[in-house]
């Protein structure tokens, strides 16, 4: 296939699809073309061409078989936690009191409608449906609409059978997977109190028409459509957005990735500002006065009555929280934001799970033991270098001063040890408090500079997480931890480059890393490079095979070598197949 073939492809997909297929992918793209007339039995080009533009119905049947090598399923419950912390104490609990006070007015059951665009296998949808159970202790009571669209059929019929890997699961707490799924072998279920109110369709974002009602995708009061866009052309991401727009409901709220809506022109949506996230509500005002309007900033405590008041398992009776209209905080230079911890009752998983090396190593760093042997050697010499004569004085200060070293070093132990049980205990806030004591006593210590940059990237504060992470590679330019957690980050904001080479730099460190295989794995396959991703899966089978089958891979969602062995070769297979 020449280049003129492979340039009408991706002007025929953009047009279709909307994807932006990018240079570095041009190859496996030509690849998967191949693939696709190998199996129709076409041997030129221009034919399967025809067969793509053609508006039939094999046409399309062709279309979504080739959709299917194109777009990638990467998917796990609670996605982003700071996000869904924002959607858990904020954004759900005001479209509930707004549907409550709809429903005093009317004497109707409230109704509440969500559209997960690109839903992929459905843990987006399901996690959305755990919230509300959690948020809406009459939720039997409510009309309940969580819709998944998506254009991958394969992906839309697992999101249908509710069945997930412990994969999916590795920023959830346990505790949330055994109260809503059930175990059968390796795998869980969804349980079936929570799949009547989401349901699953296709759906071309930029080719189908918004709003629906025949396939009732309309009037929504919330539209989440989370890395989507980064696959996408700009100019369809405008024409999406439009039909977004048109499908809110006045007053409705629109969810996307960090920076997936870069460059585009948003007069139609207020800008509400959070740490977590910025989103994106259509107003009830004209297109004219909103665009006049500046963007509201929050920190979740200020858009609610009371910062450390969790929303999961909140009392009914207990005050709701104010109107985001009604609290305007105006822009400032820099935005410094209050920390509010999760709480006990939390959806989230206490920390995000990150890499440990095999065998576990442990990485405390022993606080400043040269100073203590220069200190010695300063008290015991004199100016001359010969050793001072009162030796009763000097053993006085030698005593004294490691005495305080001691307690010192005691001290900054301790510190750390408290800060990683509030951070186990989803304690953020005294957590950071104590880290930072920690780095008042000792401004090298790597454990909680690190620390520090789990607990904002917990809670999805990106740029606090990435600032840590950077000072714990400046005491530690060897360790993995904080470029892994950088890379996470980068994948996280759509810089799928970054996150590539952030991977390869601890390969480079830590051949024996496993968390970056997988991940560079899973890269890879969503790119459509299926020779890399095997390449990368396979290294990592043979590294788990190296470990006792019950060793813990607490980065992977605390499953066994054996079960993320079987998981993993599983894909293998997969990938062998296409």
């Amino acid at each position: 296939m020449n280049d003129r073939h492979l340039e009408l492809f991706i002007q025929l997909i953009a047009n279709n699809l909307g994807l932006h297929i990018r240079p570095q992918d041009r190859t496996a793209l030509s690849q998967k073309i191949v693939l696709r007339m190998k199996n129709l039995n076409l041997s030129i080009p221009e034919k399967y061409y025809q067969l793509l533009e053609a508006d039939t119905e094999q046409s399309q049947k062709e279309w979504r078989k080739l959709i299917v090598l194109l777009t990638t399923t990467e998917s796990y419950f609670l996605r982003d936690v700071g996000q869904f912390k924002l959607l858990e104490k904020v954004i759900l609990p005001q479209i509930i009191e707004y549907k409550n006070q709809l429903k005093e007015a009317s004497g109707l059951n409230p109704s509440l409608r969500i559209w997960s665009a690109g839903c992929s296998t459905g843990e987006e949808a399901y996690s959305l449906a755990i919230l509300l159970e959690k948020l809406l202790p009459d939720w039997e009571n409510w009309n309940i609409l969580i819709l998944g669209t998506d254009i991958n059929e394969e992906a839309l019929e697992k999101a249908k059978q509710g069945i997930y890997s412990p994969w999916s699961f590795r920023l959830v707490n346990p505790g949330l997977q055994q109260q809503y799924f059930n175990q059968h072998k390796n795998e869980w279920i969804i349980e079936q109190k929570l799949v009547k109110n989401v349901k699953f369709r296709y759906g071309n974002l930029v080719k189908d028409e918004y709003p629906n009602i025949s396939d009732d995708i309309n009037n929504m009061d919330l539209i989440l459509c989370r890395n989507v866009f980064v696959y996408f052309e700009a100019q369809y991401i405008a024409l999406v957005l439009k039909k977004f727009y048109n499908t809110l409901r006045a007053g409705g709220y629109l969810m996307t990735s960090h920076a997936e809506l870069h460059g585009q022109v948003l007069d139609q949506f207020r800008a509400i500002i959070f740490p977590e996230s910025v989103i994106y509500q259509r107003s009830e005002v004209g297109q004219k006065e909103v665009s006049r309007m500046p963007p509201y900033i929050y920190n979740i405590g200020e858009a609610t009555n009371n910062s450390q008041q969790e929303l999961v398992g909140l009392d009914p009776n207990s005050s709701a929280p104010e109107k985001l209209a009604e609290t305007e905080i105006k822009p400032t230079a820099k935005l410094e934001p209050r920390v509010s911890p999760l709480g006990e009752d939390s959806l989230l998983s206490p920390t995000l799970q990150m890499p440990v090396l095999f065998p576990i190593s442990n990485t405390t760093e022993t606080p400043k033991p040269l100073k203590v042997r220069e200190l010695v050697d300063n008290i015991l010499r004199s100016s001359d270098g010969k050793p001072e004569e009162n030796n009763t004085v000097n053993t006085r200060q030698i005593s004294s001063s490691l005495t305080v070293e001691k307690e010192r070093q005691r001290a900054g132990i301790n510190l750390l040890q408290e800060a990683e049980a509030f951070c186990k205990n989803k304690t953020y806030f005294e957590a950071i408090k104590k880290a930072e004591q920690v780095i008042d006593l000792y401004p090298h210590n790597f454990k909680a500079y690190y620390l520090l940059a789990e607990i904002y990237a917990n809670l999805g504060k990106y740029e606090q997480a990435i600032n840590y992470c950077h000072q714990a590679i400046q005491v530690d330019s060897l360790s993995v931890f904080p470029y892994h957690l950088l890379a996470h980050i980068a994948e996280e904001n759509g810089d799928v480059e970054a996150a590539k080479n952030l991977l390869k730099k601890i390969i480079y460190l830590c051949p024996s890393f496993i968390s970056a295989y997988l991940d560079l794995g899973n890269i890879y396959a969503g790119e459509g490079n299926v020779k890399r991703a095997k390449k990368m899966y396979a290294t990592s089978c043979e590294l788990l095979k190296t470990l006792p089958p019950d060793t813990l891979i607490e980065q992977q969602g605390k499953i066994t070598a054996s079960e993320l062995l079987k998981y993993v070769k599983a894909i293998l297979v997969k990938l062998s197949i296409q």
